[in-house]
């Protein structure tokens, strides 16, 4: 049978089995097209763009995050090569507050750390920045002295592009106007920056979206879902997705996986990312345990099978993150047209007009349209 491993893979040692294994990625429909889609965003995303990247946990976004990363340091790597300073990618993850509050301290450091800046703890304001009238808090002035530390950083590292993973963690805010707020912020960053910033994260994003109608100008969607099970293509995507894992799991005998599709979805709901952290840790502890095993059987895999009680919140919050992101578009659109006086327009008496118009002819009130910008 054939193996989608390397021949020689089973005769090397079992770190060597397990790096191969734990760095294996597939590039399936879902990841591929969410990589088109944000390259191409990216490409023409002009000063000030804010791109959010938006799916379930445990989906593949990490991934993701890494493949365009990975990108962008092989789109500039001569430059790099030339200049050794530059630093094509500022990548940083946020982490979940404490107190249940976004700190943009920590995120600023993080980046500063990230973009190999020294004495971070050192930094000072600028002159310019220092002549106010009112007091600043001690808070207030280390936020202000590592934003424009970062602000330089970014200029003399020649950055292209901020990545920003785990990014629902800066929708912690308390309030809908600390909300605004943050977004705010993010807006002035890009737009400050003159590099997109690209958010990933879950469904909470969604909550960042169109807070008014100037922010919705400046950002981008891009949505990376899941294998729906209601959508016989997907379920197919998906079993090809684990017959791909089977064939490329370093072992004497292949597991047979895909017999039992039905229990490697019903646990994953769906996610690749969830599905291939629970092939990798089975394979890590088996060859811990015994670096002989030959195969894998459905019994090793419910040792680290995401449990029912898992599986069913991470499906509660998937399918309220699809239906609130479908439901809002709907509703909007339909409110949208009310608006607009749409749901009013006579189709019919329209169309007649349309064809007693001969090929080429011009309606008489759209002569002038534009035309003083052209003069």
């Amino acid at each position: 049978m054939d193996k989608g491993f390397p021949k020689d893979i089973l005769f090397q040692t079992m770190e060597e089995r397990i790096k191969y294994f734990e760095n294996k990625t597939i590039a399936h429909p879902m990841l591929v097209n969410s990589y088109k889609d944000l390259m191409d965003k990216i490409d023409v995303a002009v000063k000030g763009k804010v791109l959010l990247v938006y799916g379930p946990s445990g989906v593949g976004k990490t991934t993701l995050f890494l493949k365009v990363r990975d990108q962008f340091f092989k789109k500039y790597y001569n430059d790099m090569i030339q200049d050794k300073g530059i630093i094509p990618v500022l990548s940083v993850e946020t982490f979940a507050p404490e107190d249940g509050k976004f700190d943009w301290i920590d995120f600023y450091s993080e980046a500063l750390r990230n973009l190999e800046e020294i004495l971070i703890d050192e930094k000072r304001l600028p002159l310019s920045d220092m002549g106010v009238t009112l007091p600043i808090k001690p808070n207030e002035k280390t936020k202000r002295k590592l934003r424009k530390s970062l602000e330089n950083a970014i200029k003399y590292r020649k950055v292209k592009v901020i990545l920003i993973d785990e990014a629902q963690h800066m929708t912690k805010v308390g309030s809908a106007k600390g909300l605004r707020n943050h977004m705010d912020a993010i807006k002035s960053l890009a737009s400050k920056f003159g590099v997109p910033i690209i958010l990933f994260g879950t469904y909470e994003l969604l909550s960042l979206r169109n807070i008014n109608g100037q922010l919705g100008r400046r950002t981008r969607d891009i949505h990376f879902p899941r294998y729906n099970s209601e959508f016989p293509k997907e379920i197919e995507a998906f079993k090809n997705v684990l017959w791909v894992f089977q064939k490329h799991i370093p072992l004497q005998d292949e597991p047979d996986l895909l017999s039992d599709w039905k229990y490697f979805y019903k646990h994953t709901v769906g996610c690749v990312g969830t599905l291939r952290d629970w092939l990798y840790d089975t394979y890590h502890y088996s060859m811990k345990l015994n670096e002989k095993t030959k195969t894998l059987t459905l019994t090793d895999f419910k040792k680290f099978e995401p449990t029912i009680d898992q599986a069913y919140t991470m499906a509660e919050e998937i399918t309220k993150g699809e239906k609130h992101l479908l439901a809002k578009r709907e509703e909007k659109a339909d409110k949208l047209d009310s608006w607009l006086k749409l749901d009013q327009v006579d189709e019919k008496e329209d169309k007649k007009r349309m064809t007693n118009k001969r090929p080429g002819e011009r309606k008489p009130m759209r002569d002038r349209t534009g035309t003083d910008l052209f003069r």
